[in-house]
């Protein structure tokens, strides 16, 4: 499963500190080519940085970049408890459930069956 610790987590070589330094403007022509790559080639991470260029002081980025990493850890913990509290609890008691109710139905067939095959019986020899 995906690692949702960090809102800049991406599957390539890029992170969080490799793009704040490319906006800070301190990597060198080499890795800032690499940065520009990634950001070319993924939406996600051109949008964040986008994103990130709008916000006028950058000492400011790791502060807001703390503060998205929280509030995704929130929303995703939230979306966890509202899937685990949809889950059957007791599995095995529902399956035992299914199980008894199964067995008295074919029961309830059966005897059904029998009786009519009586019945049917019964009004042959009548005749």
């Amino acid at each position: 499963m995906a690692d949702f610790d960090n809102i800049l987590n991406t599957d390539g070589d890029i992170n969080e500190e490799l793009l704040i330094k490319y906006l800070e403007g301190k990597l060198s022509k080499e890795e800032a080519y690499t940065v520009e790559q990634h950001i070319a080639n993924s939406n996600f991470v051109n949008d964040a940085v986008e994103g990130l260029e709008q916000i006028r002081s950058k000492k400011n980025i790791p502060i807001i970049l703390d503060e998205l990493n929280k509030n995704l850890q929130k929303q995703t913990q939230k979306t966890k408890n509202k899937r685990a509290k949809r889950k059957i609890k007791d599995i095995d008691g529902m399956l035992i459930i299914v199980v008894i109710v199964l067995v008295l139905c074919l029961l309830g067939y059966a005897v059904v069956h029998v009786y009519e095959q009586n019945k049917k019986q019964k009004t042959e020899m009548k005749k």
